[in-house]
């Protein structure tokens, strides 16, 4: 199937407060097959291990009361390349490059405010934070950060926008089907990850925390959303173990 780009435009939810910022839901942009082949880069890699929280600097420390779920960074320019390859033209009109003035120059820095310069996207992170959330695993609302990345010519890479790959989600079936192309199971915890997904949308919240959009994982969906000021959630999963990979659009300073 070819891929779907279904932009998010906050003005007709309830999430208005957010109109003129970026979101995106693309769907069918990778199939089962390259997501499994994806998250076994990272498996076979490195081990799970509690996900952090970023303070000032390079180090992290673990609030499961905050962030509880577990990640493996996996770091490789050849992964991070094939995927940038693949979401770029999906995103290319809208964000390939960022000008004071444009429709979405509020990724870069408030409107109404000294802006600039103009930002053009150049690659992603080859920093890969793959997530592994099981059943009472969640992330409460915050916003993402933005990170830097030095060039060779000693310039700085800024990120502005987040990619989200889903691995896995709602409507993936494990184990065969029946003829009702319903489930059938072995195992039957509810931490099994061959039950099928339950809960784990990523939420996008207003401010005040009282209105709510949701996206809910879909193997091969990629949701991508500005990182400034935008607050969101990894809803808590209720059955299953939810697979996502999170990454980084790295831009750089154009004149």
């Amino acid at each position: 199937m070819d891929p779907i780009v279904n932009p998010i435009n906050f003005a007709d939810t309830p999430l208005s407060h957010y109109d003129g910022y970026f979101a995106a839901v693309l769907d069918n942009v990778f199939t089962q097959e390259e997501c499994s082949a994806l998250l076994s880069l990272a498996t076979t890699s490195a081990s799970w291990s509690p996900a952090g929280l970023s303070a000032e600097g390079p180090t992290q420390t673990v609030h499961s009361n905050f962030r509880n779920s577990e990640r493996i960074l996996y770091i490789s320019a050849e992964a991070a390349n094939m995927i940038y390859e693949r979401i770029r033209p999906l995103v290319q009109d809208d964000i390939g490059e960022i000008k004071v003035g444009d429709r979405w120059d509020g990724i870069t820095g408030k409107k109404g405010r000294k802006q600039g310069p103009a930002w053009k996207l150049e690659g992603a992170n080859p920093r890969l934070s793959f997530l592994r959330y099981g059943p009472g695993h969640y992330f409460k609302p915050h916003c993402d950060g933005l990170n830097d990345l030095l060039r060779e010519d000693g310039a700085v890479n800024k990120s502005f926008v987040t990619l989200h790959l889903y691995l896995n989600g709602n409507e993936t079936i494990f184990g065969g089907t029946d003829d009702n192309s319903r489930p059938k199971f072995i195992k039957l915890s509810e931490n099994d990850p061959d039950m099928p997904l339950e809960g784990g949308a990523t939420r996008f919240w207003t401010p005040d925390k009282k209105k709510f959009l949701d996206v809910p994982p879909r193997v091969g969906r990629v949701l991508v959303f500005q990182q400034r000021m935008l607050v969101h959630s990894g809803e808590e999963v209720t059955q299953g173990v939810k697979y996502t990979m999170r990454g980084d659009f790295m831009y750089k300073e154009v004149a």
